[in-house]
């Protein structure tokens, strides 16, 4: 005995098809997604007891970037530990928020899951023993790498 699902026009099952693998998210073709990233930060540093800014620059910056979709984290090669994320439209946001004895920061980050990739974030970090405040916002972009040249980098 046949299933009506198989007797049906075979013609009107691929829009089907295509709206499924196009609502699919990225965990389910894949646990990990690695990037190299590329950016572009303005920094403005101002004295917290004065106001006075002590420096205004932009510089580039790059990162390597490990997300794990079943742990819902992602690491920089350069960081100690992983932080959480969450995904809506195939957006990827960060939200940063520390508060110890010689930190405060607070920042959003986000990044684009679909290629090319596109990144953007801002954020205030607060050095208190320094008494500097430090904004900052950026902008880049993020290309697929191999899990090797991560690895590699965690290495150094």
């Amino acid at each position: 005995m046949h299933h009506q699902f198989f007797q049906a026009n075979p013609m009107k099952l691929i829009p089907l098809i295509g709206a499924l693998l196009l609502s699919a998210s990225p965990t389910a073709a894949r646990d990990y997604l690695y990037l190299r990233c590329k950016y572009s930060v303005d920094m403005v540093t101002t004295n917290t007891k004065t106001s006075k800014i002590s420096e205004d620059r932009t510089i580039d910056d790059r990162a390597l970037l490990k997300i794990d979709f079943k742990q819902k984290t992602v690491l920089d090669a350069r960081s100690p530990a992983a932080l959480g994320y969450m995904l809506q439209n195939k957006t990827m946001t960060i939200i940063q928020n520390i508060d110890d004895d010689e930190t405060k920061l607070n920042g959003v980050d986000k990044i684009e899951l679909m290629p090319p990739y596109s990144t953007s974030g801002t954020g205030t970090a607060i050095f208190k023993s320094k008494n500097e405040t430090r904004t900052y916002s950026y902008e880049g972009s993020c290309e697929e790498i191999d899990a090797s040249v991560f690895d590699e980098a965690l290495r150094k």
